[in-house]
Formats: C-alpha cells, sequence, structure tokens
C-alpha cells in the first residue's frame, strides 16, 4: 500500500505536466483537491469518532467567508488569512460541538444539520458582510514567491494545483498523526463504546470537542481553498445538499479508512 501511495503521489505531482493539453482535466483534479481536505476532516469525525455531522459545509462557508473578508475588505495575505480562517472554522465547530454533544443518535445528525441550515441562512442574507446571495467576488490567489529574479505566480491553473495538493498532502499528514496518536485511540473507544470509555475515565465530551473543532477547522480550510480556486464565495456552495454530497464521500471511499476520502 506504501508504494501504491507513492506511486499515486508521484502521479499527482507530475500532472501539469500530463495533462497540459487538457484544462478541464487539470481543472477536475484541483476540485478533486479542494474537496479531499474537508472530507478528510469528516472522516476523522464520522469515521474515526463516529459523530455524523450533516451540517459540514457550513463550517466550509466560515472558513471561506472569513477568508474573503480578510483577503478583500482587510488585504490580508492569502497564507494569514488561511490561518485565521481555519482558526475560526476550528473554534466555531467546538463551540457548536458543545451543544450538539448534549444530543445522540438520530438528533445528533439534526442538530448539526439545523446548525449547517443555519449557517447557510447567514451567508446568505448578510449582505453587509458576505454580499449575499450574489456571491463575495473578486478573492485573489496567493501572492506569487520569488527567488532572486525569478517569480513563480498562483494565478495560472497549473501552479495553483500545487496549492491545492499540497493542502490536500497536508490534510492526510494530520489525520495520519491523530489516527496513530494516543487521541486516535481514544477516539476509537469512544466509537466503539462511549459508556466503557468513560467508565474506564474517558473524558469523552473534551476529546469529541477536540476532534469535531479539528474536523470543522480542516472543513474550513477546504472552504478557503475552494473560494481562492474559484475566485468567488457563494452560499450555493455551502448548503445542506454540498454536505451530504461530503458524507457520500467519506462513505463511498470509506469511513475509517485514510486513503478513503
Amino acid at each position: 500500500p506504501k508504494i501504491a501511495l507513492a506511486l499515486c503521489l508521484i502521479a499527482l505531482v507530475a500532472a501539469p505536466q500530463w495533462a497540459s493539453s487538457q484544462p478541464y482535466l487539470l481543472h477536475m483534479l484541483v476540485l478533486a483537491c479542494v474537496l479531499v481536505v474537508p472530507a478528510v476532516g469528516l472522516n476523522l469525525m464520522l469515521g474515526y469518532s463516529g459523530l455524523v455531522s450533516l451540517g459540514h459545509m457550513g463550517f466550509a462557508g466560515i472558513g471561506a467567508y472569513v477568508a474573503a473578508v480578510l483577503m478583500v475588505d482587510a488585504h490580508w495575505g492569502f497564507w494569514s488569512a488561511l490561518t485565521a480562517a481555519t482558526l475560526a472554522a476550528g473554534g466555531a465547530g467546538a463551540l457548536i460541538g458543545l451543544v450538539c454533544f448534549r444530543f445522540r443518535g438520530h438528533f445528533f445528525m439534526i442538530v448539526t444539520l439545523a446548525f449547517g441550515l443555519m449557517l447557510h441562512a447567514v451567508m446568505n442574507n448578510w449582505d453587509a458582510v458576505t454580499r449575499g446571495a450574489a456571491g463575495f467576488a473578486g478573492i485573489p490567489r496567493p501572492s506569487p514567491i520569488r527567488w532572486g529574479d525569478s517569480v513563480f505566480s498562483f494565478g495560472p491553473l497549473n501552479h495553483f494545483y500545487y496549492v491545492a495538493l499540497g493542502l490536500a498532502c497536508l490534510a492526510f499528514v494530520v489525520q495520519y498523526g491523530v489516527v496513530h496518536s494516543h487521541l486516535g485511540r481514544i477516539l476509537a473507544a469512544i466509537r466503539q463504546d462511549e459508556p466503557l470509555a468513560r467508565s474506564r475515565g474517558v473524558n469523552a465530551l473534551l476529546y469529541k470537542t477536540v476532534v469535531f473543532a479539528l474536523g470543522t477547522g480542516l472543513a474550513g480550510l477546504g472552504g478557503v481553498l475552494q473560494v481562492c480556486f474559484l475566485r468567488v464565495a457563494a452560499p450555493a456552495s455551502f448548503t445542506m445538499l454540498e454536505s451530504i454530497n461530503m458524507v457520500l464521500i467519506v462513505i463511498i471511499g470509506g469511513a475509517g479508512s485514510l486513503v478513503g476520502p
């Protein structure tokens, strides 16, 4: 499996060369990398912790709009806005998670769905900040990187692809680190039998809040990547249907599998 993963990574790194004459294919590869990031976050929640969130893309919207406001209105750089937006989505996830964890099973899913719908309503109607249903246009790509007299611009699609691929790989590394850590073992115990884990001294609420914050933070990171790729933040990208699509990505790929998303 490691050899297959390495070969796959090499093929992805070389993709702009073998797909240079097929911009549609390259566009789809970038979009796939963009969707991997929130899918990995949801996999940590659903696959490894048993937390089925039906409002996941609402947190991607938080990251997207925070980054849009910071980059367009406050003139922040891409990387600083990306960091702030990821933290904002993760913080919102931790706070909302504390409310959702008061419920179990189907009720938990319904409450996460309700929060996702509420977040979408805010994006769609808070015209002064989000620009409403028309969308938040003019979001810039990352600033060029300079080495002496050489300049590497992220404007072209084949260059921006490496940003998307790099952040997708970062999400995978974070997932790998969590799953193979003490936190991952605790999450597996909570998923299998939460009452038993509690009886062994595990603070289930704390650990579920941590993984919910981590998962929603990755969703926010994916949201930033998406709006910088499309150059516009629109509420239609963060609807209930998009959240359900994200659940399907995780389930079809294999929930609880590192390479599933």
